[in-house]
């Protein structure tokens, strides 16, 4: 009898923990054309670098890490990407992404490759993101 009212108690528990895992909090930033950005708030996560420069001083940046949705509307395509973005060099990193069809979100490709640092410039939509990205409050 008693297994009887907790069983639905903690099956409905288990679901809100598991749907709150996987929740996204993706803000809208800016479009191009058909194209979305997206930037999932929830993600932020800010760290500081130490860079050995040639003259064997070193320079300290910090590292902003974020979960950006990419949404292009005219190929029913959803491109999750973890990045990380370096403001003071203007470079983006590619750590992992996902490939899925919009309207279902079922994930199409997977990747989990390390790719070179792309630069950015200030009238791209990578620019728009990283001030975006700044203007939220800090968490951690």
């Amino acid at each position: 009898m008693k297994l009887g009212r907790i069983l639905p108690l903690l099956l409905g528990l288990l679901f809100w923990g598991s749907t709150s895992v996987f929740a996204e909090n993706m803000q809208f930033v800016d479009a191009v054309g058909p194209t979305g950005y997206y930037v999932d708030v929830d993600s932020l996560s800010y760290f500081q670098t130490v860079e050995v420069q040639p003259d064997n001083t070193s320079r300290t940046y910090e590292l902003v890490q974020a979960r950006v949705a990419v949404i292009k509307a005219r190929t029913n395509r959803r491109y999750i990407y973890l990045m990380q973005f370096n403001r003071d060099k203007r470079v983006y990193h590619i750590l992992a992404s996902k490939v899925q069809a919009y309207d279902t979100k079922q994930t199409l490709e997977e990747s989990g490759d390390q790719h070179l640092d792309l630069p950015f410039v200030e009238t791209s939509p990578m620019q728009t993101v990283v001030d975006f990205i700044y203007e939220q409050p800090r968490t951690n």
